[in-house]
């Protein structure tokens, strides 16, 4: 079974009414669907760190990670138990850590549900991009514009209208959901990024020859932890997105973490497989940050 929207309020659900004096959840704006975007939090440290999974709707493996890190961590912090050798109680009190697991619940829904006609936005959507099978093709959102080339970090088109992935929309920030992260973390003062995708098992840290201070550091840690591999983005994958904006806006850390190999959509089985390299790889963050 895929992770769709309601299974994501299905499980936060679960936790903020398990967990209410741990976990709390509010949501930081509305999708293009009218959606609400949820942001769980948990600690009440110094230090932000802002973890983001979903940006594309054929990557909601990336949620479900973000989903079970939170449960885990919780379940350590109330036990007392060392996760992976760190002691999570300490970095509770270190650092307030925010997840956004599911950046774009309308694109995810496409990408697993498909189109439904009856709806409008699903029928202005074929309207414009002239296809009828999304399912197993769909990354952006409900207006065809792909989040991750959205940021304002030198944007430009890739191509020239809505499509299912690489349309960067009509300017930086026409989006919803890109507006709803930004002004996020204009406001919250955020320390550091991990913007989650899938696939490649790789983790980005600069943007356009610029690197924070300990970014290079930092990215060796989780590589040592996780197993993989230190790359810089080129072609596409080089401008326009999340940690992009972040390292370009604010001069801190920000990383993109292409979890798992294979193609997308990766299969939820593979959960399992991804789970303690990207777990170890979180938890390295949270030392360094």
């Amino acid at each position: 079974m895929c992770y769709d929207y309601k299974r994501l309020n299905n499980d936060i659900k679960i936790l903020t009414e398990n967990y209410p004096d741990l976990i709390s959840v509010f949501s930081i704006g509305e999708s293009v669907m009218k959606k609400e975007i949820p942001c769980l939090s948990a600690g009440n440290g110094e230090k932000k760190l802002l973890l983001i999974g979903s940006h594309h709707g054929l990557e909601y493996l990336t949620s479900a990670f973000l989903m079970r890190f939170l449960a885990n961590y919780t379940v350590r912090l109330i036990t007392g138990s060392r996760y992976f050798g760190h002691d999570v109680n300490a970095l509770f009190k270190k650092i307030t850590l925010y997840i956004i697991p599911m950046l774009n619940p309308d694109g995810v829904d496409i990408a697993v549900n498909g189109i439904d006609i009856t709806n409008p936005y699903h029928r202005r959507l074929i309207s414009i991009v002239g296809i009828h099978s999304f399912n197993q093709v769909w990354q952006a959102n409900a207006s065809g514009v792909d989040i991750n080339h959205n940021y304002d970090a030198n944007w430009h088109m890739i191509v020239e209208r809505p499509a299912p992935s690489k349309f960067g929309g009509p300017h930086p920030e026409s989006e919803p959901e890109t507006r709803a992260v930004v002004d996020f973390v204009r406001t919250s003062d955020i320390d550091m990024i991990l913007a989650f995708h899938s696939q490649g098992r790789e983790i980005y840290y600069d943007f356009d020859g610029m690197t924070a201070m300990r970014s290079e550091e930092i990215a060796r840690r989780m590589a040592e932890e996780s197993g993989y591999a230190m790359v810089q983005p080129t072609g596409t994958a080089a401008f326009g997105g999340c940690k992009d904006w972040f390292i370009k806006e604010f001069g801190r850390e920000g990383f993109t973490i292409e979890i798992g190999s294979g193609k997308n959509p990766l299969p939820m089985k593979m959960l399992d497989e991804v789970y303690d390299e990207n777990a170890k790889l979180v938890l390295a963050a949270m030392e360094e940050i």
